[in-house]
């Protein structure tokens, strides 16, 4: 055999092995690539003997392009018309020796229509499915596209603090009775009393694992990063939720749950968003009148404030601004984040249905006993064994609410 016609079967050769690689289930990226890499490099060599065989021919044809050579195994190639192949077909000739001439007569034939070489239109092992697909090699976009979470906004509106120990004891006054009066010359004064109390918040902890091969960390160290991220990330997403709705040790205490709060305002059958607003007024005064604290913010499921936001009076207008001008045609658009000048915190971390209104500055504090700590090991249980790595994030905090009644509720049922 020559060497050209080695070299092109040998091309040939190379792109079936490169479409086996290619859709071999049981190797590696890593693994595929330097298969890959080892044919690509054998294709130039034979692509280079083929362009040095062609140039001589050009050059012995006086410049002229020379036949394609053949392989051994090849025969000319004659491509027949339709009517050609059903006059070449046996049923035709067949049908022409046996009819008669005042006879009608019918036949049927197999015609193979010419192979088609396609990309595919779908999809198998991530390749395209179609005849010259595994040699399709797709464009790798970096980066990796993250889900979507909530945005973190509760613990931002307490006040912060740090710890060494595993619980935060504080003294606070109970009761205080006033006696004091005006009383006349010599005569017995009124008695007044205090009470005191020690309040004692439990240290609580949250913590994630996650794992990954000895092969991914080598192999992918970005991921690993990403990994780390997304730990600490699911820490504070858990955070989040528990300190309005913990229920003790070993989680944190969180709000929601703490005696002594505001009673609840109701607003049932609200069909306008004005009984809701109005209601949330109403606890704000209760805060006001009852704690003599300045609430500053208001914590509301965005489904909620959806229903207050698109409230409209008897007019058709909405209360807080319509999508294009301000309150009743005043101004240009506001988007609007505050109810009655307390900043709206809006987020799905407080059940719809439930509004929270508080002076979270004056009235709790976060304590940290340990920040998010990120560490990995390959001793967990049988890591060691499995080429596996565990890593691990984990918080230590505290919520300490010094004045319970420096919160309210509303409850909204919406018609």
């Amino acid at each position: 055999m020559s060497a050209l016609l080695e070299a092109k079967n040998g091309m040939r050769s190379l792109a079936t092995k490169a479409s086996q690689t290619v859709s071999d289930d049981s190797l590696t990226m890593a693994e595929k690539k330097t298969a890959l890499d080892k044919i690509d490099a054998d294709m130039k060599s034979y692509a280079d003997v083929i362009a040095v065989h062609e140039q001589a021919s050009r050059l012995m044809a006086g410049g002229e392009s020379a036949p394609e050579a053949k392989s051994v195994d090849e025969g000319p190639v004659a491509v027949k018309s339709l009517g050609e192949q059903i006059t070449d077909s046996d049923a035709y000739r067949n049908a022409i020796a046996a009819k008669d001439a005042r006879s009608r007569f019918a036949f049927s034939t197999d015609i193979k229509a010419p192979g088609l070489m396609t990309e595919g239109t779908g999809f198998a092992n991530g390749l395209p499915n179609g005849t010259a697909g595994p040699m399709i090699l797709p464009q790798y976009v970096p980066g990796i596209v993250d889900l979507r979470f909530r945005k973190l906004v509760v613990a931002d509106l307490f006040a912060q603090g740090s710890t060494t120990s595993n619980q935060i004891s504080y003294v606070k006054e109970t009761a205080f009775n006033n006696g004091a009066a005006p009383v006349a010359e010599g005569t017995k004064k009124p008695l007044s009393d205090d009470a005191i109390a020690r309040v004692n918040e439990q240290v609580g902890k949250i913590a994630h694992l996650m794992k990954m091969t000895d092969e991914m960390l080598a192999d992918a160290p970005q991921f690993r990063t990403f990994l780390e991220n997304r730990l600490v990330f699911g820490v504070k997403l858990k955070e989040d939720q528990e300190l309005l709705t913990g229920t003790g040790y070993p989680s944190v205490p969180g709000l929601l749950g703490r005696a002594g709060m505001q009673t609840t305002v109701t607003a049932n059958g609200a069909t306008d968003s004005s009984a809701v607003i109005d209601a949330v007024f109403s606890q704000v005064t209760s805060l006001r009148y009852n704690a003599f604290v300045e609430p500053d913010a208001v914590v509301i499921n965005p489904l909620d404030w959806e229903k207050i936001r698109l409230g409209k009076d008897g007019n058709g207008q909405y209360y807080a601004g319509g999508p294009f001008v301000g309150s009743y045609g005043q101004g240009g658009y506001s988007n609007v984040s505050e109810l009655w000048g307390l900043r709206a915190v809006v987020t799905p971390a407080i059940a719809a249905g439930t509004i929270l209104v508080g002076g979270f500055q004056e009235c709790g504090q976060i304590f940290r006993r340990q920040g998010i700590t990120v560490e990995m090991t390959n001793s967990n249980v049988d890591d060691f064994e499995n080429n596996l790595v565990t890593l691990r994030a984990e918080e230590r905090l505290a919520l300490a609410v010094y004045r319970p009644g420096g919160f309210g509720i509303v409850s909204p049922t919406w018609a």
